[in-house]
């Protein structure tokens, strides 16, 4: 399917969106239509973006969702959550394709939901049919998706770091321990003095230990792949660093397996995926060479002093772990080249 596809991208001020926003200006195959944002309407898109945007006419609107449906065939929400769901909601009983980039629809237990996002599910009915939007592992899923709901930053880097081994079952599932160091703009736009210049820079922290959010759609997936119940202990924490993401994951192997085994299965398992680099024994992720793409190094040692595994995995926070995976998801839905908008 080679015609442009109407889009539209809605919040699209805060730092996914506006990423969101520079991969869809140059993709190919798509047509932005429109752009919402409350903070930001009246103004150009050129005035936001700069020189990428120099020939857009786009302008920010803040639009209702019965506003702005007509004017698009797919909708991107780059909105909280909560607020996802406003328009979700109205836009796929118009009939539109959503691609929510939120954590409305992540979660397929509305009382996780709940637990930890403090308030009811908006819209429950949906859960069922939502598509964890995480290529590698539901290509063939979101293919007739109507709602697809794009995984965070966290879970994406651990559960690609994680996802051959535990499929094989070669991971006791009760000993996975999770450290991810990300880039601020993981937060989001925020007037929060916890986010500023000055209480960031050359400081290093954890934070929302031990229930972060993300823990439950990580357990969620992991448990998927590996067929049982997962349990992990995972600690975020925030590094000086604009954009970026870098996960180290330890595990207790269960079962027999050395160093050329875990390389083999690792290259196996990820064969032909465009965006899933398996360095080798002599390299280690790092997260200069996958900054503004939408690529994620994934690499694995055994320990056998300790009959431990190590798992690291580097990525764009912004990129594969939100707006370049979206549209990545976006490909696969419309039967696109995967790597449309997203090369180069």
């Amino acid at each position: 399917m080679s015609e442009l596809k109407k889009v539209a991208v809605i919040g699209a001020s805060g730092y996914t969106g506006e990423e969101l926003l520079r991969v869809l200006l140059r993709h190919p195959n798509t047509s932005i239509e429109a752009i919402t944002s409350r903070q930001m309407a009246g103004k150009t898109l050129e005035s936001v973006l700069g020189a990428v945007a120099k020939e857009s006419p786009l302008v920010f609107e803040n639009l209702s969702p019965t506003e702005v449906s007509g004017r698009a065939d797919v909708f991107f929400l780059a909105l909280p959550h909560g607020v996802a769901s406003e328009f979700a909601l109205p836009l796929l009983k118009a009939g539109k394709t959503v691609v929510d980039l939120s954590a409305d629809f992540r979660l397929k237990d509305k009382g996780l939901y709940h637990q930890y996002y403090k308030e009811e599910h908006p819209a429950p009915d949906l859960l069922v049919e939502s598509v964890y939007g995480l290529p590698e592992l539901y290509r063939s899923e979101l293919k007739t998706a109507r709602l697809i709901a794009c995984p965070g930053c966290y879970p994406t880097s651990t559960i690609l770091g994680l996802a051959p081994a535990l499929k094989k079952g070669l991971l006791k599932p009760d000993s996975i321990i999770v450290n991810s160091l990300s880039g601020i703009s993981g937060a989001g736009k925020k007037a929060d003095t916890l986010y500023s210049f000055c209480e960031r820079d050359q400081n290093l922290m954890a934070y929302s230990v031990p229930s972060h959010r993300h823990i439950p759609e990580i357990e969620q997936e992991l448990s998927g792949l590996a067929g049982e119940k997962v349990t992990i202990s995972f600690t975020p924490h925030l590094v000086p660093l604009v954009r970026g993401m870098l996960t180290t994951t330890v595990a207790e192997l269960r079962g027999e397996m050395d160093q050329a085994g875990w390389q083999k299965l690792y290259e196996d398992f990820y064969a032909g995926e465009a965006f899933v680099t398996v360095l080798g024994t002599d390299q280690l992720p790092e997260t200069k060479r996958v900054i503004r793409t939408n690529h994620i190094e994934v690499a694995v040692r055994h320990d056998a002093r300790t009959g431990r595994v190590l798992f690291f995995s580097a990525q764009d926070n912004l990129g594969k772990g939100a707006a370049t995976q979206a549209v990545q998801a976006f490909n696969v839905r419309f039967g696109l080249d995967e790597r449309s908008g997203l090369l180069g």
